[in-house]
């Protein structure tokens, strides 16, 4: 079975999901990210992935009183994302008990930084996301264009010792359309981890994810909205097992 992490991003002290990255198409999940992130971890969860879309738009990062209390949370690994362009922002995650840190923007922007974390953290506390928008990555919270196209960056990073990668089509990031399943298969290809995000609807997009390598999958909106119901999907895995 595919390893099902949900995905919490915070925007404003809240719980929300954007359309397609769109800080104008926000729908507000819940007033309470601690309260969020609890049920999952009852639930069955084991990891959870973090955005702080503030500080993914401003380049800081921000709510993070709310993020140091869901990582006091126990058993469970969250790695966190959003406004991380710095050795001082990373450290104070993962010095904080986050099990990795996701970078984006500075992926492109600030590769010298992708080495120094993986030379002091190793590689698999640093996670690099790769958010595409018609195969060009997307920036600064996906507001900005890179110019770089994915192949190029991909094959750079790897040369930076890079090996774990979450893969994101903005395009079909909270429309609930299915998952890029050829980009992520193409991306299999290069021996390395690569954790699938965007679009995921239902439990049948999970098992052609599973179907084509994917062992861990983001998921949003479909979590939230009981397209995949939260309560059964960890015990129906615990049973597969």
């Amino acid at each position: 079975m595919v390893i099902v992490i949900p995905a919490i991003d915070l925007k404003d002290g809240r719980v929300v999901r954007l359309t397609q990255g769109d800080f104008d198409r926000q729908e507000i999940m819940n007033e309470e990210p601690l309260q969020t992130a609890r049920y999952f971890k009852d639930q069955g969860a084991s990891e959870l992935h973090l955005v702080d879309l503030d500080g993914a738009r401003s380049g800081r990062p921000g709510n993070l009183e709310i993020i140091q209390e869901i990582l006091k949370i126990e058993n469970l690994k969250v790695q966190i994302g959003g406004g991380i362009r710095s050795s001082t922002a990373a450290e104070r995650y993962l010095g904080s008990g986050a099990a990795a840190v996701v970078l984006g923007t500075a992926a492109v922007t600030r590769p010298e930084l992708i080495r120094e974390l993986i030379e002091s953290y190793g590689p698999g506390r640093v996670v690099v996301s790769l958010d595409t928008r018609r195969g060009e990555l997307a920036i600064a919270g996906w507001e900005e264009e890179s110019g770089r196209s994915l192949e190029k960056a991909l094959r750079e990073l790897k040369g930076f010792g890079v090996r774990r990668f979450v893969y994101t089509d903005i395009t079909r990031d909270g429309m609930l359309s299915g998952p890029d399943l050829e980009t992520l298969e193409a991306l299999l290809k290069e021996n390395i981890e690569v954790t699938a995000s965007g679009g995921i609807s239902s439990e049948k997009d999970l098992q052609y994810l599973q179907e084509i390598g994917i062992e861990r999958a983001i998921v949003g909106k479909a979590l939230y909205r009981r397209e995949i119901n939260p309560e059964t999907l960890w015990q129906v895995k615990q049973d597969a097992d």
